[in-house]
Parts: structure tokens; C-alpha cells; sequence
């Protein structure tokens, strides 16, 4: 019987570095090469926007599997690359979740939809959720504007 050849790439596929950002909760944004058009006539290479699971052990774990996903989905994509958005934290408050409805509401607000691979909403009420200035989380979403 014949015996099979193994392989190797020559380039990683993956590649994680050490940062002062992972930590047990955490939001991330997956950004693709190829940008995507919306409602609003804008273009945005963002197509989700997430929080690592409830208490993820491992943060990269999650957003490798929302971008397997979007490898699977999205034709054109070559690469998506993971950005971490954190903030100071507050006493009894889950600031991860709040940032997370944040960015989601203003992303929304530019582009009138939702990022292609979000699916829910979360909830976010513009006169409790203080806890970020619109402007700086507008400048977060433009900044993966092509």
C-alpha cells in the first residue's frame, strides 16, 4: 500500500501575541479584508462584533470560531484579523457586555443594519447606557472604513 504525503505550510495561519488586553471577558471586532456594503451606501470591512463567551477560558477561541464561520459564508474573504476593544472596569458592573451593545448601537446607527454576522440585537438604552461617549466609539467603527 502506498504511503501518504504530510505536509506543512510555509506561512502561519494563526498567529497570537502576548497582550496586556486578553482577559477573562473581553470584546473583540472580526475584520475582513474584502468590505461589505450597507443600507446607509457605506462601506465597512467589520463583520461581527463580539464578546468572548460567558467567562471564555481562552478568548481566541471564540473569535477563531466566528471566523471559521465567515470563511465558510463569505466568498472573496482571504483574511479576517481580530481586534480587541477593552475598557476600565467598574465595581458590579459587566462593562464588557455594555461596550459590546455600545459599539453594536453605533455601528448600527452608521450603517442602519447589524454587522453581517451578527444576528441579535442586544439591548441598549441610549438614556442608561452613559458609560461611552458616542463620538469615541463612532471613531472605532470608522477607523475599519475602507
Amino acid at each position: 500500500m502506498r504511503r501518504l504525503k504530510a505536509k506543512c505550510s510555509k506561512a502561519s495561519l494563526l498567529t497570537v501575541s502576548r497582550s496586556r488586553q486578553w482577559k477573562k471577558n473581553l470584546v473583540y471586532i472580526l475584520v475582513a479584508n474584502k468590505s461589505y456594503k450597507h443600507r446607509s451606501g457605506r462601506r465597512s470591512h467589520i463583520i461581527y462584533i463580539g464578546t468572548t463567551g460567558k467567562g471564555a477560558g481562552r478568548p481566541a477561541a471564540s473569535a477563531v470560531n466566528k471566523a471559521s464561520q465567515a470563511f465558510y459564508k463569505l466568498r472573496g474573504v482571504r483574511t479576517i484579523e481580530v481586534h480587541l476593544v477593552t475598557c476600565a472596569g467598574r465595581k458590579a458592573t459587566p462593562t464588557w457586555r455594555h461596550l459590546e451593545s455600545a459599539l453594536i448601537h453605533a455601528f448600527e446607527n452608521i450603517h442602519y443594519q447589524l454587522p453581517k454576522f451578527n444576528k441579535q440585537r442586544p439591548s441598549f438604552d441610549e438614556r442608561k447606557d452613559t458609560l461611552f461617549k458616542q463620538q469615541a466609539l463612532q471613531k472605532i467603527i470608522y477607523q475599519f472604513a475602507p
